[in-house]
């Protein structure tokens, strides 16, 4: 089925289509946002909310974008406002000081398995650990061009933001990053 036909049958409200949809951009969608937030527990409720809103608001879809951009834009949204809520209701603000001290001694998950692939894994948790350091815009910026291969036209489009804004925010979360992982790397191998 294409595109347009499936946003058609959807505005119609046939759930097979529905669901086709959701099958299409779900994966997507769960990995954009446990991204974002690092929150394995919130990532599906909030994948079952970006479907809620398509489902809700189908018909305030505008088709000068592609689907895709349109589940990208409301993924991104809602993980952002989920942090936002969770700062608000934790209320509780560590300095960044404290917050680095925190990444270089929480503890590491590894197993038994080859050590190549014990350092991957530690890699891939003080990234992630390392990401939520850093500002949401940038990280939401970050996420979808290293992470999902999106062009800046495409990432500005899902942000609302100019181009020259996504470069931006990239080169400020690059910035960001590798002051929080040189500073990581060097206590840990000196």
């Amino acid at each position: 089925m294409e595109e347009r036909e499936l946003i058609d049958a959807i505005r119609k409200k046939d759930e097979k289509a529905f669901r086709t949809l959701m099958q299409q951009y779900d994966t997507m969608a769960g990995r954009v946002i446990h991204r974002i937030t690092s929150d394995k527990d919130e990532t599906r409720d909030l994948v079952q909310e970006v479907f809620i809103t398509v489902w809700e608001k189908i018909d305030n879809f505008r088709e000068d974008a592609s689907v895709s951009t349109w589940i990208y834009r409301l993924s991104v949204n809602k993980a952002l406002n989920h942090l936002r809520w969770k700062k608000l209701r934790n209320s509780l603000r560590l300095t960044d000081r404290k917050t680095e001290e925190k990444l270089k001694s929480s503890p590491i998950r590894t197993n038994n398995d080859a050590p190549g692939k014990m350092e991957r894994e530690e890699d891939e948790n003080v990234l992630s650990k390392a990401l939520s350091l850093i500002p949401a815009n940038q990280r939401a910026a970050f996420i979808l061009s290293k992470g999902e291969g999106l062009s800046n036209p495409e990432i500005a489009a899902i942000l609302h933001i100019s181009i020259s804004a996504v470069e931006s925010l990239n080169f400020r979360a690059k910035q960001s990053l590798s002051k929080i992982l040189f500073s990581y790397y060097n206590d840990k191998f000196n």
